[in-house]
């Protein structure tokens, strides 16, 4: 039986994942996981408002994107703006005012798409589909 932490990836694993999670961090996790079932189902059901709302917004103008099953994010695909996700989100700044990340920075894979956070007001996400309806 060998030790696992002989292996390279399993120590690549725990350096980026268990090392230099800040003390306030950690200390926020331990009160998270102290409050109400009722708190957080209220807070899950608002960020599912947020997705879907967001996602849907982004279907009906043609950016197609799956409804995510985790996270804070949209992965919609800019096909219809053109292949390139950087020239795709500096567009969609300077156009709509619209902050998005390139998909290309999180690999070739994530090139044709851009990421849209919903870690946001329902305003500010009603706001951003307006002004990329604008864009149509």
């Amino acid at each position: 039986h060998r030790d696992l932490h002989s292996f390279p990836t399993r120590r690549s694993s725990d350096l980026y994942s268990t090392n230099g999670v800040p003390t306030m961090v950690q200390w926020a996790a331990v009160e998270a996981l102290q409050l109400s079932a009722e708190f957080r189902q209220k807070r899950l059901a608002e960020y599912r408002e947020r997705r879907d709302m967001l996602v849907a917004g982004l279907n009906e103008m043609g950016f197609a994107c799956e409804l995510p099953a985790g996270a804070f994010y949209a992965f919609p695909s800019i096909t219809k703006l053109g292949n390139d996700s950087r020239k795709a989100a500096t567009m969609l700044l300077d156009k709509a005012h619209v902050a998005t990340i390139p998909g290309a920075v999180f690999g070739s894979q994530g090139e044709g798409y851009v990421r849209f956070s919903y870690s946001t007001s329902i305003t500010a996400i009603q706001q951003g589909l307006e002004a990329l309806r604008s864009l149509a």
